[in-house]
């Protein structure tokens, strides 16, 4: 879908925190500015973790206060179970916060941004993938 929603993962938030790949800082701007980032709390709770001074926290806090937010409902904590359940029948473990990220994408639709390799096992995933110019 070229205008879905799109769930940006932790790795992809500390990336463009940081700076340094101009392109994806570029793809994450253009999400927000078009209403197209999804922020969950799983996401959320990940990058205030890696904050330590509390003002820094605060400031990132109001930054994705802006953002489109996800719910975890019973379905999503469902679907994440079962995920994990046929994962590990084929011998792959996945954390369950990374499931929860990818139940949330599913039952909501979205598309995932991610660079997390974790995700690569969940092929019923529509990863957010950037138009090439």
């Amino acid at each position: 879908m070229a205008n879905a929603p799109v769930l940006i993962d932790t790795s992809i938030w500390v990336e463009y925190f940081h700076g340094r790949d101009h392109q994806l800082v570029e793809l994450v701007k253009d999400l927000i500015t078009t209403q197209r980032a999804v922020m969950c709390g799983v996401v959320l709770s990940e990058l205030l973790a890696g904050v330590g001074v509390r003002k820094d926290r605060d400031t990132l806090k109001h930054t994705l206060d802006a953002l489109e937010y996800a719910e975890v409902s019973r379905a999503t904590w469902i679907l994440a179970g079962e995920m994990s359940s046929n994962l590990r029948r084929q011998g792959i473990r996945v954390p369950l916060t990374d499931l929860i990220v990818a139940a949330l994408a599913l039952g909501n639709d979205y598309e995932l941004f991610t660079l997390d390799s974790h995700f690569d096992s969940i092929h019923e995933l529509k990863r957010f993938e950037p138009v090439k110019a």
